[in-house]
């Protein structure tokens, strides 16, 4: 059982080092700015859709670890992935919306990313144990996420130029 909670943090962190070594990385300074391109706006949305959708992917990592009630693995996969997921990747895709009121809706969900996160945690912790609620703040996280991705086609680079 550690042995499991120690692998699936391992493939995070692996994720988080692979996104660094390609370039997805957290912004080094708060006002670093970032060009809005087709090419940015991919790669940071292809970024987010891979946390969703990849088998190796965070959420997929946090649903397989409910599924096999790992509830010690659950706990501290979120505790970590708020984090790398909300500010690393949905925070970058965020910044390059070019709607401001989209941009503003963009971080209200990232917020409510933070408390499905907390949701799942709490239905993990030990005499709290709860599979069914667990996998219902799994689903409102996934809700959430396609949210963000849903975002991306508002992008008007012609505002940019």
């Amino acid at each position: 059982r550690e042995e499991s909670r120690r692998s699936a943090i391992g493939k995070v962190i692996s994720a988080g080092a692979a996104a660094f070594v390609t370039g997805v990385q957290p912004a080094a300074a708060k006002k670093e700015k970032v060009e809005i391109t087709p090419e940015t706006v991919k790669v940071a949305f292809d970024a987010v859709r891979y946390e969703l959708e990849d088998v190796a992917g965070g959420v997929q990592l946090i649903e397989g670890k409910i599924n096999e009630e790992d509830y010690e693995a659950v706990m501290d996969l979120t505790k970590n992935y708020d984090g790398y997921m909300r500010k690393a990747r949905v925070g970058r895709a965020r910044k390059l919306l070019t709607d401001k009121k989209l941009k503003d809706d963009a971080q209200l969900i990232s917020n409510a990313i933070t408390f499905d996160l907390i949701g799942i945690n709490r239905a993990s912790r030990p005499g709290q144990q709860n599979k069914d609620e667990a996998l219902k703040y799994l689903g409102e996280l996934k809700v959430d996420i396609q949210k963000i991705l849903d975002l991306e086609g508002t992008i008007d680079f012609s505002a940019v130029q």
